[in-house]
């Protein structure tokens, strides 16, 4: 009997050193790896969340600039790159007469324009142009008519297809009745350059 429970004695030890070797040699490693894994996972999800982030930013961004595209473009619209009085006369012709206003005068005036003075290093002034991407042009213009049909005129003009200002303006009447009145006003369009 002593002789077998000295076999399990030595069974039960060699048992235990396998298991510590197995401990050390496979399952220490294949912990290690999984460890190294985990944290690689866990970089990358970092990452891709990072990512993430980043292109919901530029879809916002590229968002963001196709509205101010599309705002630029109705912009340009608004302002054409050419000078087109005869389209512009069309279209204020058009609208007084439906309007029930007839056009006495329709006349451009000479552009103005703006000039700023800078001192150079010698303390000479010099007469320099500031050139915005703009330019104003602008028309005067005589109607005559009733006043609703002025009023009809100017939500009308609102509606161009073009920015119009108008400046300036004068209500005189026709004559000793005012069954018609005489309007005088200046227009102003603006081109690109």
């Amino acid at each position: 009997m002593k002789i077998s429970i000295n076999k399990w004695v030595i069974i039960g030890i060699l048992l235990f050193v396998i298991s510590i070797g197995f401990y050390f040699v496979f399952y220490k490693a294949l912990e290690n790896e999984k460890t190294t894994l985990t944290e690689s996972i866990e970089t990358n999800r970092q990452m891709l969340l990072r990512y993430q982030l980043s292109y919901k930013k530029s879809l916002e961004e590229w968002e963001k600039f196709k509205d101010s595209l599309q705002r630029f473009s109705e912009i340009q619209q608004k302002l054409p790159t050419k000078e087109d009085l005869p389209s512009l006369l069309a279209f204020i012709e058009s609208i007084a007469k439906n309007s029930k206003l007839s056009i006495n005068s329709f006349k451009p005036l000479p552009p103005e324009v703006k000039q700023t003075t800078t001192q150079e290093q010698q303390g000479k002034q010099v007469q320099q142009e500031q050139k915005p991407a703009y330019e104003e042009r602008s028309y005067s213009l005589d109607l005559q008519g009733s006043y609703g049909g002025f009023l009809l005129f100017l939500s009308k003009l609102k509606t161009a297809p073009r920015l119009i200002l108008m400046k300036d303006l004068k209500i005189d009447p026709v004559d000793v009745t005012a069954k018609e009145l005489k309007f005088s006003f200046v227009l102003s369009t603006f081109i690109t350059k």
